[in-house]
């Protein structure tokens, strides 16, 4: 029991390489935020690597935030992107078709939050 509660409080951080927990990463970061919810399998972090690397990329390009650290759960099923920015419909307008382009991304949750309310969202299909 003890396992799986550790396993839901801790994450594995892709760029730090130490364990972070989620309010850690929202007290650091202000503004309204997009979480992308997805299912993964350990095999697959090279592939949310190089996705997350590419949505760096956009974001900044753009200018309109930044890419927190992705939170992974322990047992690799279960995983959280977060952008960080003041415009959450600009970060997804951004971000939408690196997303949609990934087999990673398919049945993903998107959240973007605006202040007290947040809408989400669910990628039905892969482009």
């Amino acid at each position: 029991m003890l396992k799986k509660i550790l396993t839901s409080a801790l994450f594995i951080s892709l760029f730090s390489g130490h364990a972070i927990q989620a309010s850690e990463l929202s007290q650091n970061l202000a503004g309204p935020i997009v979480r992308v919810h997805f299912d993964y399998y350990l095999k697959d972090l090279p592939r949310i690597r190089a996705l997350e690397h590419r949505l760096d990329v956009a974001i900044k390009r753009a200018g309109v935030g930044e890419l927190g650290e992705a939170e992974l759960h322990l047992d690799g099923n279960d995983g959280y992107l977060y952008m960080y920015g003041t415009d959450p419909d600009q970060l997804y307008k951004v971000t939408e078709s690196i997303l949609k382009s990934s087999k990673l991304m398919l049945h993903a949750e998107i959240t973007m939050r605006y202040g007290s309310h947040a809408k989400t969202i669910v990628i039905n299909h892969i482009r």
